[in-house]
């Protein structure tokens, strides 16, 4: 009877003190950075780890990050993926790793590349449905070439395209690849395609010529903002 007044005496205080220990770390002063970067760390040793499961020499990570895709290949059939963006320094294309879970952990057939050329579709699920996310789900589809995916990342009379999912942190402008005027073709991302789409917008030229691209198409945007 003692031991277990005793048992029912500690357990409420061990409890008490791991969620009042909790709660004191959770409030220290740059307790969510760490923790930002603590997950980044851990990102980064699962992509290394997948890298070298692929053997995949001259490959790069677009992104420091991981993306949930929703994705229809040739064949029609679906694929829902978690993955980093790689790029394939060798055949110049981007690709995406799927884990097929019927191989285990150290069978190397457990890990396939998935390259655009195979994809008939790709969806990056920005927001998912799910109770842990309030309103909508947010969908952000990626456009298909031959050697990547791209995706809108700035809307306008002039529409930017990035090999990334931008949208929810900020813009990279290395990832850019492409732009477009109105509902035109889409072009590579240089200064001379750009210079052609701002000529008539004399503020934008010449962040332009200040090598300020990105300022250069919001500038221009905000200007001539579509009716």
């Amino acid at each position: 009877m003692k031991y277990t007044y005793k048992a029912l005496l500690t357990y409420p205080i061990i409890f008490l003190f791991i969620f009042f220990s909790k709660s004191s770390f959770a409030q220290y002063p740059g307790m969510t950075a760490f923790r930002a970067q603590q997950n980044q760390q851990f990102i980064s040793q699962q992509m290394q780890m997948t890298m070298q499961m692929l053997n995949m020499r001259g490959a790069v990570v677009n992104a420091p990050e991981e993306f949930d895709f929703q994705v229809t290949m040739l064949d029609s059939t679906k694929k829902e993926i978690t993955s980093a963006i790689y790029t394939d320094t060798i055949a110049k294309a981007h690709f995406i790793v799927w884990i097929d879970k019927k191989y285990k952990k150290s069978d190397t057939n457990r890990y396939k590349k998935i390259y655009s050329s195979q994809t008939r579709s790709l969806v990056c699920v920005l927001i998912p449905t799910d109770g842990f996310h309030k309103g909508p789900a947010k969908y952000l589809p990626g456009k298909i070439t031959d050697s990547c995916w791209m995706f809108k990342t700035i809307t306008g009379r002039i529409n930017a395209y990035s090999t990334v999912p931008n949208n929810l942190r900020p813009l990279d402008p290395s990832t850019i690849v492409g732009i477009q005027l109105d509902n035109g073709p889409i072009l590579p991302f240089n200064e001379l395609n750009l210079r052609g789409m701002v000529a008539l917008d004399p503020k934008a030229l010449e962040l332009t010529s200040e090598k300020k691209y990105i300022r250069a198409i919001k500038k221009y945007n905000n200007h001539n903002e579509k009716n």
